[in-house]
């Protein structure tokens, strides 16, 4: 199926996003290093609270404020037992302190902890010569007359001072990650904490990544012949479908013959059970387009269009037969700029990838700028310190430097003929520049 015509970038999206619905699943993975830069797809509630009782925050005492006489003033008191993390809360007995380290359970009639800074010693010495350190003999313990007593200065005699509260960070019950969120390092400590063993993930599309043209090479051939060039991307669209969530399992070269392309594709997604297939390059209108001509053989069934969008005009979209099997195709434009933007704005979310963060922010120009009106035109960009947006390298679709440079794609809307210093623009948030 073939035949051209210009349409909104958001209706091709849409298109992507239901054939790759096809071959969307999912997983359960446990929930440690293997589980960051993948997608929750369930809601995630906490299972206890966090902290799961009171607390000290600081390695100090536990008392109540009634013992103290105010800020500043000194008072001292007998020492009962220590309180370890780990142990059971235990009782304060009235008029006594207890010493306690950082995470130890506060113990009933106790409402702050006054920090061993503020002691007289300014350290444990006076609780360690007393025999209170930690062992279950000394812990069982009541307070005697023999006990050593400690001296302390308390800063501040406010309740709750350096007391961590249960549930003072998540209740239980609390929704902890809602659905189709990314999972990140702080992400999965918090769920840890709230007692998540396990997770269903978006599963990871088996995909291939081939480049097509005779005039490609890889990197690692060495030095290109006259006429050559190395493949930007293959390396470069691999990355970008890692990013977005998919698994990668083969990557080459092809010619611009559409019976090796096939023939390469059909071996390789049996070989590799792979559910999607992503080319760059041969879906314009030159006389050696592959891509185009792969679609007029058996199996084959592929779409053309011209989006509004640049650069990343040209696209193809459908499947490949493979032994009864309808495998996904995404075929991109083959400019390198082209095709990494392709895999940013149309891959990504058909994957299901977490949307990047997006922001209105000024442009910083030192002249004006010229945009095609009848299309949604991306940018690269850099983000400056003082909140404004640079743009970095040309409109060229062949630019990759400028890409590589950019922290932010800026998007300059349909009728839209010129971009001014000033002009307040959506700016796409993406890893890169100097980051």
């Amino acid at each position: 199926m073939s035949g051209d015509q210009r349409i909104p970038l958001t209706d091709h999206v849409a298109d992507a996003a239901a054939l790759l619905g096809s071959v969307s699943g999912t997983e359960v993975i446990p929930l440690d290093g293997r589980a960051v830069g993948r997608v929750a797809v369930a809601e995630q509630r906490a299972r206890v609270d966090v902290p799961g009782l009171d607390n000290s925050q600081m390695d100090g005492f536990a008392l109540a404020a009634g013992d103290l006489a105010g800020a500043g003033v000194a008072v001292t008191l007998p020492l009962g037992p220590v309180i370890a993390a780990g142990d059971g809360p235990g009782v304060l007995e009235p008029g006594t302190a207890r010493p306690i380290m950082t995470g130890a359970p506060l113990p009933d009639g106790a409402d702050l902890v006054v920090p061993v800074e503020e002691s007289a010693d300014g350290r444990f010495a006076a609780a360690a010569a007393s025999g209170a350190v930690r062992s279950g003999a000394v812990r069982s313990r009541s307070v005697t007359a023999e006990t050593t007593s400690v001296t302390l200065t308390p800063a501040s005699v406010e309740g709750g001072r350096f007391v961590r509260r249960r549930g003072s960070d998540t209740h239980r019950g609390d929704t902890v990650l809602r659905e189709d969120r990314l999972l990140t390092p702080p992400r999965i400590a918090h769920l840890a904490a709230c007692g998540v063993r396990d997770i269903a993930v978006r599963a990871r599309v088996r995909t291939i990544v081939l480049s097509t043209g005779s005039e490609v090479r890889p990197a690692r051939t060495g030095a290109p012949a006259p006429g050559a060039l190395f493949d930007a991307n293959g390396p470069g669209l691999a990355a970008a479908l890692t990013d977005a969530g998919a698994e990668v399992v083969h990557t080459a070269v092809v010619p611009d013959e559409a019976e090796t392309l096939l023939e390469h594709l059909r071996t390789q997604i049996r070989a590799l059970d792979a559910e999607l297939v992503v080319t760059s390059g041969g879906v314009s209108m030159g006389a050696y387009e592959v891509v185009r001509h792969a679609a007029a053989h058996d199996g084959v069934i592929l779409a053309f269009a011209t989006l509004a969008l640049q650069p990343g005009g040209p696209q193809g979209i459908g499947t490949v037969e493979v032994d009864g099997r309808r495998v996904p195709w995404l075929a991109f434009p083959g400019n390198p700029v082209s095709a990494l933007l392709s895999c940013e704005l149309i891959a990504r979310p058909a994957l299901g990838a977490p949307e990047r963060r997006r922001l209105r922010l000024p442009l910083q120009l030192e002249a004006e700028e010229s945009s095609p009106e009848a299309l949604d035109q991306y940018r690269r960009a850099r983000v400056l310190p003082s909140g404004r947006v640079r743009l970095v390298g040309g409109a060229s679709s062949h630019l990759i430097g400028g890409y590589a440079a950019a922290d932010a794609l800026v998007r300059v809307p349909p009728g839209t003929a010129l971009v001014r210093d000033g002009d307040l623009l959506e700016t796409l948030l993406i890893p890169g520049g100097d980051s």
